[in-house]
């Protein structure tokens, strides 16, 4: 199964995960990544790959930027 991470500013990607888990239930391979204005791109980056380690179980991983 694909896994997806839900990337944008502040605290959107948790409010549009929460959203999503309330209409459809746990999602175990989603994970939303916040970050906020003056975050470094190495924090950033970190972030991101803890997220494509969490949810990548071999068939691919789908990144949503908003």
């Amino acid at each position: 199964m694909l896994g997806w991470v839900i990337t944008c500013h502040d605290e959107q990607a948790q409010e549009m995960l929460d959203k999503l888990e309330a209409r459809f239930g746990p999602l175990v391979q989603c994970r939303a990544v916040n970050y906020w204005r003056g975050l470094s791109t190495n924090m950033l980056s970190r972030m991101m790959c803890d997220a494509l380690h969490e949810t990548d179980t071999g068939d691919g991983v789908i990144f949503l930027y908003r």
